[in-house]
């Protein structure tokens, strides 16, 4: 599992570091005369709302919450309890979301139902540590709100449904969607003496890469180092794939893909404020966020 900063502890210091989150924990609710249940991966719950015929949060499942996030005295680290705004969505997995406290505890849940969590912070910030926000070795009091389940169809039409709203908002023409999920438009055909790209094609180019709606680029290309692809090759990003099939050199295009041809295993952090820092400091995470269309601008540098 990737952030746990715990696993780059030796053994014994992790033995220690589990040893004190679990007698503080242990002390704060003893002292807060808290009815909670201990599991055996180490955080305490209480659930204070339950719902029976809700559905259960299972593997793979896509799963909206809401929550707040404070230290043990109180300090509030991160609130997202507006029902008004869609839940933050995430997939339910150990590699799925972090801190992974939020997946251990929506597995032992049902939809509609609300808990308090009581997390050590070997399952939640461990050693890490973010401005004034997050405090290293932060034991952690969550609530959160099981809101609901999506299935895959629903997923994906969500955010098809973002793309052609995207599109219409900002009167964008030309657009075509190519492959389920990924729309096109080309702003320049290129140079039309140039024989296009085809499977096996080596592709060239120079982008910039943006999460949908949003202005600042996430990420471009260098001119000192263009990226290429294969086309058709195995393990490539989809929408790049499609979206550079059938372009020539100089040819100017844009690509817009939801998350499932694009980076559809980004994990969920939480807050999100953190997820750049996380990038900075070498933890092997994507910067786009998850289930979030991204909007591709290239140009084709050259086709081979």
């Amino acid at each position: 599992m990737l952030f746990s900063s715990c696993l780059r502890e030796s053994e014994s210091e992790l033995e220690r570091i589990i040893a004190r989150d679990d007698a503080i924990l242990e002390r704060y609710i003893e002292n807060n005369q808290i009815n909670a249940t201990r599991t055996q991966s180490g955080f305490f719950y209480e659930k204070t709302t339950q719902n029976p015929d809700g559905a259960e949060i299972q593997n793979d499942d896509y799963v909206g919450v809401y929550f707040e996030i404070r230290s043990l005295d109180g300090q509030l680290v991160k609130s997202y309890m507006d029902e008004s705004k869609e839940p933050i969505i995430f997939k339910q997995s150990m590699d799925g979301i972090w801190p992974v406290v939020f997946a251990y505890a929506a597995g032992l849940s049902r939809v509609g139902e609300e808990l308090m969590v009581y997390a050590p912070s070997y399952l939640a910030f461990g050693s890490y540590g973010y401005q004034q926000l997050i405090l290293s070795n932060s034991n952690l009091v969550i609530r959160l709100k099981i809101a609901r389940k999506y299935t895959l169809d629903e997923m994906k039409a969500r955010e098809k449904e973002m793309i052609l709203d995207y599109i219409e908002a900002n009167d964008l023409e030309g657009f075509e969607e190519i492959a389920e999920g990924i729309f096109r438009r080309i702003l320049d055909a290129g140079d039309t003496e140039k024989n296009p790209s085809v499977n096996s094609s080596v592709v060239v180019f120079d982008f910039e890469l943006f999460q949908l709606g949003d202005s600042q680029v996430t990420f471009d290309s260098n001119p000192a180092s263009r990226p290429s692809i294969t086309i058709g090759s195995t393990g490539g990003l989809q929408f790049l794939d499609r979206g550079l099939l059938g372009v020539r050199q100089d040819a100017e295009i844009e690509v817009i893909a939801y998350s499932f041809a694009a980076y559809d295993r980004s994990i969920q952090i939480i807050p999100s404020e953190i997820r750049e820092d996380l990038f900075l400091k070498g933890e092997q995470i994507d910067l786009v966020r998850p289930f979030t269309p991204v909007l591709l601008k290239a140009t084709i540098w050259s086709v081979l």
